[in-house]
């Protein structure tokens, strides 16, 4: 069998089972299957999270349509939307880094100066790393350590059946940014829509949001979107093990999506419900306590949260349009497939 025929979420559920990884061990709180690993209590009283991402050369970027700078930035980002999604703040960065031998040293400086600067943005510090030389592609693969107060710590695993669903932030946009520049290159991409390619080479992780949801005890699950809501949700309703209604009209789509998406020929909506790299929060929050939550992210934060859906029995993830059809939601990115 080829990992082709299985993708990512099966390898990973492959690899655990008969390696017997454990879900919690002696200083091990909590294992594989969130965005974060969890570690023992630090002397203050703290969890320590753990997560580790990488980006890998024309798989996760090309040399063409992204700076150095921004290369360094995108790779802290999406270990510090880890953290976010658990509820956490981010403490140290550790990256390792894999090289062509001919690569100038101005552009290393440039990728350090961009990681250096994304993670101090978000309150951590380059504390070590590794970096070797590749034969191939250039691999940016970062180490990310944070903590989070017991109280605060946020699953995947804790939805219930008529939690309400909201995500922060506008959805699809990073794909209206990709989408234009696979099309039409650096250059014109940002003359068309410089927000859409700026969404998608410098996302912005969302730990002051979370921060802010977390801190009112009324988020009961949550995850990032860095896969698309159509890969993204349903991890959260496995774990979980519930099902999930997404009302297409409640999805949150940018003018400026919708104008790039016109200018494609693309489905706009399409787009927001199954396009990755947004890193935007899904959370998941009892009826009541909706309101509240929306008010004080966007209060502390200035940032938009909206309601799309609802938890349900089952197991089935749904999108209904507001004519009452139904159909399952769009699969975003899947490494492998």
């Amino acid at each position: 069998m080829k990992l082709s025929e299985i993708g990512e979420e099966a390898l990973i559920e492959r690899i655990i089972k008969a390696n017997n990884l454990p879900k919690s061990a002696p200083g091990l709180v909590l294992g594989a299957g969130d965005d974060c690993a969890v570690l023992s209590q630090d002397e203050h009283g703290m969890f320590v999270l753990l997560t580790t991402d990488m980006l890998t050369e024309e798989i996760d970027f090309r040399l063409d349509l992204i700076s150095p700078y921004q290369i360094g930035w995108k790779s802290v980002a999406v270990n510090l939307s880890d953290i976010a999604a658990m509820g956490g703040e981010p403490t140290w960065t550790f990256p390792s880094l894999g090289f062509r031998p001919d690569t100038e040293i101005e552009f290393v400086d440039e990728i350090f100066r961009g990681m250096t600067e994304c993670a101090a943005r978000y309150g951590s510090q380059i504390a070590g790393g590794d970096m070797n030389s590749v034969v191939g592609e250039m691999i940016l693969s970062l180490t990310q350590l944070g903590k989070v107060e017991p109280e605060f710590l946020a699953l995947r695993s804790n939805a219930r059946i008529g939690d309400r669903i909201l995500v922060t932030g506008q959805l699809g946009d990073s794909r209206g940014g990709l989408e234009l520049l696979l099309k039409y290159g650096l250059d014109e991409a940002n003359r068309l829509s410089a927000p859409l390619v700026k969404a998608h080479l410098m996302p912005v992780p969302r730990i002051l949001e979370a921060r802010a949801a977390v801190s009112t005890e009324f988020v009961n699950a949550m995850m990032d979107l860095s896969d698309g809501l159509g890969s993204d949700l349903p991890k959260l309703c496995k774990a979980s093990r519930v099902g999930a209604l997404i009302y297409s009209d409640k999805i949150p789509v940018s003018p400026d999506l919708r104008a790039a998406a016109a200018q494609l020929g693309l489905d706009a909506l399409e787009h927001a419900a199954s396009g990755g790299e947004d890193f935007e929060l899904l959370m998941t929050v009892r009826p009541e306590h909706v309101d509240k939550v929306i008010e004080v992210v966007h209060s502390k934060t200035s940032t938009m949260v909206s309601e799309i859906g609802e938890i349900i029995e089952g197991s089935e993830v749904e999108l209904i349009s507001p004519q009452g059809d139904k159909h399952k939601l769009s699969i975003g990115w899947q490494h492998f497939i």
